[in-house]
């Protein structure tokens, strides 16, 4: 009888570990998930800076792109951008993506009203 009821008992443990199983797996798919939705929002942000500051960019093959991108990038004053871009970084430890999200919208606010005024600028020396 002791028998039957370590079985029942071992069951029930086995049960509970298939259910554990598939709860991480589906917590790992999920992750995976929202880490790819993630990258690909990035990405799509990435192809949109180029596009809008270098509309030219749809004519031109992968290859010719990774060329002119190689070359851009070993220009010294666009690694001193870089430099200065990485230096004016927010606190590293601000990581949740709530608090990103509200930062963002804030600093779209910053960029919009210093793009008017350096466009006021752009504009009277394009006409």
């Amino acid at each position: 009888m002791e028998q039957q009821q370590i079985s029942a008992k071992k069951l029930k443990a086995m049960e509970k570990v298939k259910r554990a199983n598939a709860e991480l797996a589906k917590v790992v798919r999920e992750e995976k998930e929202q880490l790819r939705k993630t990258q690909d929002r990035h990405k799509y942000m990435m192809g949109g800076c180029v596009g809008k500051y270098f509309p030219e960019a749809y004519d031109f093959s992968e290859q010719e792109m990774n060329r002119i991108i190689a070359c851009a990038f070993s220009l010294k004053d666009v690694k001193n951008m870089i430099n200065t871009v990485l230096k004016e970084r927010p606190d590293p430890t601000v990581s949740n993506d709530e608090e990103e999200a509200e930062n963002d919208d804030s600093d779209s606010d910053e960029t919009e009203e210093n793009d008017s005024e350096e466009s006021d600028d752009d504009e009277g020396g394009e006409a």
